[in-house]
């Protein structure tokens, strides 16, 4: 299982709207699968003469203003959340909360957590709201839900008018009740705009750059998907001041139930990174929000060089959605951002292993892992498909070996369609390496399946020389 930040915009060293969400090897894409094929020809940001629009205005500060009468959110089986008022300090604002627990339990309530995470704020889903707290039976607590102002920013929020949040609440026996969204309405209310898109006028505004420090490359309004009451609102390709690159889609719920969105079959520059499920964002009716596919996590940027890409110029993803229950309740439906003026590229060459059944598979290099506290080394692959059918490629399992000796790794089953090109990734853990003494990598084997509609269609072993 892959934990995944979705949301990871920038202030100065500090990352903003980061969530983990949970995605799994066996949500592959088939031959039967529908897809929604759309491709984005929009320009990006530009003034009338093509030239990128420059000014040193900054965001206004958030406004502290809006203040919350005490509200009853949760009155239900002895359980009682009252919304007491709001404080706002240096960096958030708070929501007070007293929780009284007269249930005949103890309860934990949890809130913002991968488990369960359905808050927003004025109409926009939100990452910040994080709750963990425990109550004896026939005790009260007072705790807080802090959200970062420059997170809400981001969002286009200056100003607080309504807060959601959704309860999860558990006895000792992990018997779990949730509460669906509460909703709170500030002094701000009244006044609010919830048909104007403040995200849209904030995260492609100067001021927002200037103030964040990244750069917004593209960014359009095409409506690139729209099914079953859900839409596609706008599609932008940000980096920050780290050189990172994140594709941020923006999608409205416009139905009365909640819906989560899964992406997957992620592709740059036509070359396949990650065909599992990456991301899954929960979206309450009549609320809008951000998906966040960072690209330079989907496969590590350290590796993009290996496989030719100098520069996002597409990317593909597929989307799918799920209810509450966690049920489909839509195929999958492939979208394609192009950015105008950008060569997508790869590199399809290095040493071939494999070439069989229509699949080629060559390998690239090893490359010791560039963060300072792993010592893990990758072996680095691409396969590409012309058998006619959809593939799926995976290690045998414990095949690994290194220098003959048995070595701990991480891998994922990669699903690629016919004509379809993608990245392989091995890591080799360097504990594992350590372990046996392993200082300088001789030989590499690897033990692969290839199959096709469920079926095996063939197994071998690539055994390569390093040096």
């Amino acid at each position: 299982m892959k934990t995944r930040r979705l949301f990871a915009l920038f202030c100065a060293s500090v990352m903003l709207f980061s969530f983990a969400a949970c995605s799994s090897n066996t949500d592959s894409a088939d031959s039967g699968t529908k897809e929604q094929q759309t491709e984005n020809n929009s320009s990006a940001i530009t003034t009338s003469d093509d030239k990128p629009i420059q000014s040193d205005e900054k965001l206004i500060a958030f406004s502290k203003n809006a203040s919350l009468a005490e509200t009853i959110m949760v009155d239900e089986g002895g359980v009682k959340i009252t919304a007491i008022g709001l404080d706002y300090t240096n960096r958030s604002v708070e929501l007070k909360l007293l929780i009284e627990n007269n249930s005949g339990k103890d309860l934990s309530f949890v809130s913002g957590s991968l488990g369960y995470s359905c808050n927003s704020i004025n109409g926009y889903m939100v990452e910040d709201g994080y709750l963990n707290c425990d109550v004896k039976n026939g005790k009260k607590a007072n705790d807080t839900i802090s959200f970062n102002y420059d997170s809400l920013m981001l969002y286009g929020i200056n100003e607080i008018a309504d807060i959601e949040i959704g309860f999860s609440m558990s006895d000792d026996d992990y018997n779990y009740t949730y509460s669906g969204p509460r909703q709170v309405r500030t002094s701000a209310f009244g006044t609010h705009d919830y048909s104007k898109d403040y995200y849209q006028e904030t995260i492609a505004s100067r001021s927002a750059m200037n103030t964040y420090d990244y750069d917004m490359t593209y960014f359009s309004q095409d409506t690139l998907y729209d099914v079953n009451g859900v839409k596609l609102l706008s599609s932008g390709v940000m980096i920050n001041q780290d050189g990172e690159t994140t594709l941020l889609l923006e999608l409205e719920n416009t139905t009365g139930n909640m819906v989560s969105i899964s992406t997957s079959d992620i592709a740059i520059n036509g070359l396949i990174v990650d065909s599992s499920t990456w991301s899954t964002d929960t979206i309450n009716p009549g609320k809008r929000g951000i998906i966040a596919v960072e690209l330079s996590s989907v496969v590590d940027a350290e590796y993009w060089g290996d496989y030719g890409i100098e520069e996002v110029g597409s990317v593909a993803l597929s989307l799918r959605q799920r209810n509450s229950d966690g049920e489909d309740i839509t195929d999958k439906a492939t979208i394609k951002i192009v950015v105008p003026d950008v060569k997508a590229e790869f590199d399809a060459t290095g040493t071939e292993f494999y070439n069989n059944n229509g699949l080629r598979i060559v390998g690239k290099r090893l490359l010791e892992d560039p963060s300072e506290y792993s010592s893990d080394v990758h072996v680095l692959l691409f396969a590409e498909n012309t058998s006619g059918k959809t593939l799926t490629i995976s290690d045998v399992y414990d095949s690994v070996s290194v220098n003959g000796f048995m070595t701990n790794y991480f891998s994922f089953n990669e699903s690629i369609a016919d004509g379809q090109c993608v990245a392989i990734i091995i890591d080799l853990m360097g504990y594992s390496l350590e372990n046996n003494n392993i200082s300088d990598i001789k030989e590499i084997e690897v033990g692969f399946e290839i199959k096709a509609g469920g079926n095996t269609i063939d197994k071998f072993v690539i055994t390569t020389s390093v040096g």
